[in-house]
């Protein structure tokens, strides 16, 4: 029988900026498919801008109208704003990110799928221009990395960390701008939790 796989997250999960219009989620399904040829068929539901609330939210409409086998989610980055002075508080708390991210997990794991959560990467911060109103820090991002881990810890989720790798790489020569990977960054991604997939036997 075919097996259903499904994306839920945010641009960079629908594919943002890579340059070729496809996206690390279509990148993968051209992996799988390469070798189990007519075994899956594939489902982004991830829009740019959607924060943990949207995800969830659209998870409720989203996942309970298919019958998936396997869901990705790849999101949080849109909860993580700040205003120029990193002290200033964040758009989303803590405890209401928490919140929404419980939500978007037991939402996930009711329909007995499989769960695969991936870690936010890295930001540039020295590509928020002066112009730029809201900026994100990679201090933020490596304690939502934290959170989101043991979220996922708490309910035998599976967790895909990528943050302390891709913190070494050279990230220019990666994003198209300050959050967002590029063509090369997609397919490197793709690549990545192709091998998870396979190690995990989830495919």
């Amino acid at each position: 029988m075919v097996k259903n796989i499904g994306m839920i997250g945010d641009s960079i999960a629908h594919g943002y900026y890579d340059e070729h219009d496809m996206g690390f989620f279509a990148r993968l399904a051209k992996l799988i498919l390469e070798n189990h040829p007519g075994e899956y068929v594939f489902n982004n539901m991830a829009q740019s801008g959607d924060n943990i609330a949207d995800a969830a939210n659209r998870a409720v409409f989203e996942v309970f109208s298919r019958q998936f086998d396997l869901i990705l989610v790849n999101a949080g980055i849109n909860d993580l704003r700040r205003r120029k002075d990193s002290n200033l508080q964040l758009d989303f708390s803590e405890g209401v990110r928490i919140m929404y991210w419980n939500k978007l997990l037991d939402i996930l794991v009711s329909t007995g799928a499989k769960v695969v959560v991936m870690d936010l990467i890295p930001v540039i911060e020295n590509r928020y221009t002066e112009q730029a109103s809201l900026v994100r820090y990679n201090s933020d991002v490596e304690r939502y990395n934290e959170i989101i881990k043991t979220l996922c810890q708490d309910r035998g989720v599976f967790f895909f960390a990528r943050y302390d790798a891709w913190k070494f790489r050279n990230l220019d020569a990666l994003y198209k701008d300050a959050t967002h990977s590029n063509a090369i960054g997609h397919q490197m991604m793709a690549e990545k939790i192709y091998r998870f997939l396979v190690q995990k036997k989830l495919i």
